[in-house]
């Protein structure tokens, strides 16, 4: 048994909108409602909680009605970290395996999900991680300092599984040293707790919606209509 964790509680300060980004309408559909039917057609995927920006928390139970597998929606924390702890206490303990998921990630290929339930059998953590194609530079003031070897190096992304045991113990290790919400990223937060993070490469589009143009450019591809979850995925095809 999987359960997803998507965290929904960012404020988008970075789009400069009047809404958070995970509720920007794209199509007719909020982009909330885009990621939800992503996830919801992953067949390993048994329950989501959703983990909500407080302040718009009754629109979240609202647009997350129409998609069976949410069996909760809760408030998130003041960080992305403590948002993951609010969510995971609304998991229950009969769950094998945890995966945690942004919102406003719609593009994320479904076999990325599936995968890594599948890693899961034998791995504490799996992070999705993607190749560095540009140049690695490392700045100097307001100049080159040096250029690294990008071959050493990934960019992290979304999802990350974990064994629910795991997942625990990462955020009891947390809270114990009052780590949660100063460590940045829960992946570290496991590595501080022990765990050899093993790194899946998922090599696709996996855009995270953060800025004005990252909207234009979903608006560009969430244009085509499926039977699958409403939307074309180009990173499926």
């Amino acid at each position: 048994m999987t359960a997803l964790i998507l965290l929904a509680g960012g404020y988008g300060r970075r789009t400069s909108l009047d809404v958070p980004k995970q509720f920007v309408k794209i199509n007719g559909r909020t982009i909330l409602e885009h990621t939800l039917g992503k996830v919801s057609g992953v067949e390993g995927i048994d329950e989501i909680i959703v983990v909500s920006n407080p302040e718009f928390l009754s629109l979240t139970k609202s647009i997350t009605r129409r998609f069976p597998k949410v069996m909760a929606v809760t408030a998130g924390g003041v960080t992305r970290n403590e948002s993951i702890y609010k969510g995971f206490l609304k998991v229950p303990e009969a769950e094998e395996k945890v995966i945690i998921h942004d919102a406003v990630r719609p593009f994320t290929p479904r076999w990325i999900f599936a995968r890594i339930i599948k890693l899961l059998d034998d791995k504490d953590v799996v992070t999705t991680v993607n190749p560095i194609t540009g140049n690695l530079i490392e700045l100097d003031g307001e100049f080159v300092g040096t250029i690294h070897d990008r071959k050493r190096f990934a960019i992290g992304e979304a999802p990350t599984g974990y064994r629910y045991e795991a997942l625990k113990r990462t955020l009891e290790h947390a809270l114990e040293g009052d780590i949660l919400n100063v460590v940045p990223h829960d992946v570290e937060l496991a590595m501080k707790a022990g765990f050899r993070v093993h790194a899946l490469f998922c090599n696709c589009f996996n855009l995270k919606i953060t800025f004005k143009e990252d909207i234009e450019i979903a608006r560009a591809l969430l244009g085509g209509k499926d039977e699958a979850d409403g939307f074309r995925h180009y990173s499926d095809l």
